[in-house]
């Protein structure tokens, strides 16, 4: 791959990954509550557009990743190389951060580091790629960040996938924060939410 087969980044990359920064923190705060992209990047296929700005904003060379199958191809690869340094890992159990379709989170929610009793903090963030959101279905979350309760339904969402976000939140302050990445939008659920299935 040669330079000019890699896709652009930010068009200002310090303003954009700053501003996309602060909505990635904003959704992390506010759990379930849907968050615009405030600013778009090229995105190389088959990732996504939130996908593709939480890579140019939370990545750097000290945070190895990991891709699904299904979207890990030499572009992306090269694409997250030179817009971050960070570097792709092929083990799972060692990325900070894992993209994949939503279809996989089940077992990917098995395979993530999801910290130690001494140091919490070194678990991975599971970006989950989604078709949209505001399905039917769903579940009700509460915890940190919510006030009463927060009704959200990422599209894709099978019942495995929402028994591996319950199971998740069980060990807190172990655990995984998960970010719903869609083509404009994303929203977050981290280890310290609970939720409840709603019916379809």
């Amino acid at each position: 791959m040669t330079l000019t087969d890699l896709a652009p980044g930010f068009a200002d990359p310090v303003r954009d990954a700053a501003v996309s920064f602060r909505t990635i923190l904003d959704a992390m705060a506010r759990p379930g509550e849907l968050k615009l992209l405030p600013v778009k990047a090229p995105v190389p296929a088959p990732l996504n557009g939130a996908a593709v700005c939480i890579a140019l904003s939370l990545m750097d060379p000290d945070t190895p990743y990991w891709l699904a199958p299904d979207l890990r191809n030499d572009r992306i690869i090269g694409h997250f190389s030179f817009h971050t340094g960070a570097p792709f890992d092929a083990d799972i159990a060692k990325a900070q951060f894992a993209f994949f379709p939503v279809a996989d989170l089940p077992q990917v929610m098995l395979d993530l580091a999801i910290g130690t009793d001494e140091y919490p903090d070194r678990s991975a963030t599971a970006i989950a790629l989604v078709p949209g959101f505001d399905v039917v279905g769903g579940a009700r979350l509460a915890g940190p960040g919510i006030e009463t309760t927060c009704d959200f339904a990422p599209g894709g969402m099978t019942a495995d996938a929402w028994d591996a976000l319950e199971r998740n939140a069980m060990p807190f302050p172990l655990g995984v924060d998960t970010i719903f990445a869609g083509p404009d939008s994303l929203a977050a659920i981290p280890r310290s939410t609970r939720l409840t299935r709603l019916e379809a």
